[in-house]
């Protein structure tokens, strides 16, 4: 009877649980590694860079693996009058269904992130096979040809891009790696406004067609055509405002403390000629941004701290004379301090708080931010900055003189 009462149970078990009646099966999916959304008679116009598994195991070894010239990604475009429907109509020409949670990149045409990307926002927000930790770039032109640009030597061309992002965040601090929650948080922040990086196809050594005429693309290791970072885009709320480039942007990475490491070319103190520089490679960096109320007016005080090591140098001077690694200090200030200027500048000139001053102010000052933020644009345009940076340089290298100094 224990038996009987046992199996009872157990069949009573079975049949409460839920089992897998939602799986979908990995050969019935279209993974994407990168979506480009543009804006085309009051459409949405959506393209996506979808993984052939085939061509990605290629090379592994044996087992018919598929030939290694096939393409490791599909790009194929869909339109509707929304970004959802465009997604449902793919299904029209592709076999499987899309699956959107591992793309790496968004791509945003110029027309689309003018008219204002409130909607994108939301289906990335709102939709549960969506991350928000996706990185976003904009296009000066069609979105849709980035993802037909291949990135040798890499197979997947939107982990490619999403790549070169990441790493010039973390080696040069020139562009900013942005996400989909980074613009949405902006929106409801005090500042609403951010920069997003800009992609663009280029020629190879700025060449144009006809120098690629007769060029066998077998023969030579140069690509004729390749994706770069250049501009930076500003966005006011959901929408592109205008353009900086990305020696304005340095500049404001540093007042939003995204400077990590980095490399700094100044002039060596007392140079003869322009040939006299050196490079001083940063290795830690904190900013620290202070509001300080004047009456109706704001003053930032900026206090930058960074340390690091001298990575080459043309300099006549010997480096183990003490006042010689003080100057060099002075130098490296002076050109992070032109930096901030500069890119401060460049925000005032657009009528945007790229800086996240707005946010400060605001923790500060609260009761005196709602007036404040009733004109913020033209206040903008007031503030001023009180800059002190201190660099110290904790290593000089191997050599206190530069090599053709110690040469016979």
């Amino acid at each position: 009877m224990k038996r009987w009462r046992l199996m009872l149970c157990a069949t009573m078990a079975c049949c409460l649980l839920a089992g897998c009646w939602d799986r979908r099966e990995l050969n019935e999916l279209g993974i994407t590694a990168a979506t480009a959304i543009d804006r085309s008679d009051n459409e949405w116009v959506v393209t996506y860079q979808v993984i052939v598994p085939s061509a990605m195991w290629s090379g592994a070894g044996g087992g018919g693996a598929a030939s290694s010239s096939q393409s490791s990604v599909h790009v194929f475009t869909s339109r509707g009058s929304t970004i959802r429907e465009a997604a449902s109509r793919a299904n029209l020409e592709f076999t499987r269904q899309l699956y959107f949670s591992h793309t790496d990149v968004l791509v945003l045409g110029k027309e689309a992130a003018q008219q204002g990307i409130s909607e994108v926002l939301d289906l990335f927000l709102r939709s549960f096979d969506s991350r928000e930790t996706v990185l976003l770039t904009v296009t000066d032109g069609e979105a849709s040809k980035i993802l037909r640009q291949l990135v040798p030597p890499e197979r997947l061309p939107g982990r490619a891009i999403a790549s070169i992002m990441e790493t010039d965040q973390k080696t040069s601090g020139l562009t900013p790696a942005v996400k989909i929650f980074d613009v949405a948080r902006s929106i409801y922040s005090d500042s609403n406004a951010i920069l997003v990086p800009e992609i663009g196809i280029r020629r190879v050594d700025g060449g144009n067609e006809k120098d690629l005429e007769g060029v066998d693309a077998f023969k030579t290791t140069i690509v004729p055509t390749k994706l770069r970072l250049l501009r930076l885009a500003v966005f006011k709320g959901a929408r592109l405002v205008g353009w900086i480039d990305q020696e304005e942007s340095y500049g404001l990475d540093w007042l939003n403390n995204r400077i990590k490491k980095t490399m700094i070319v100044f002039p060596c103190p007392g140079a003869k000629s322009e040939k006299e520089h050196a490079t001083y490679q940063v290795r830690a960096s904190k900013t620290r941004v202070v509001p300080v109320r004047s009456g109706e007016a704001y003053q930032m005080y900026v206090r930058v701290k960074t340390k690091g090591a001298l990575n080459e140098s043309t300099c006549t001077r010997s480096l183990a004379d003490p006042a010689m690694v003080s100057a060099m200090e002075k130098q490296i200030e002076k050109a992070i301090m032109d930096d901030i200027r500069l890119g401060w500048s460049a925000a005032q000139r657009m009528h945007a708080d790229l800086a996240g001053f707005a946010d400060k102010i605001h923790r500060k000052y609260p009761k005196a931010w709602q007036k404040a933020k009733q004109d913020w644009d033209r206040q903008l345009e007031q503030v001023e900055l009180n800059i002190q940076v201190q660099a110290t340089l904790e290593n000089m290298g191997m050599l206190n003189d530069t090599v053709s100094e110690e040469l016979p």
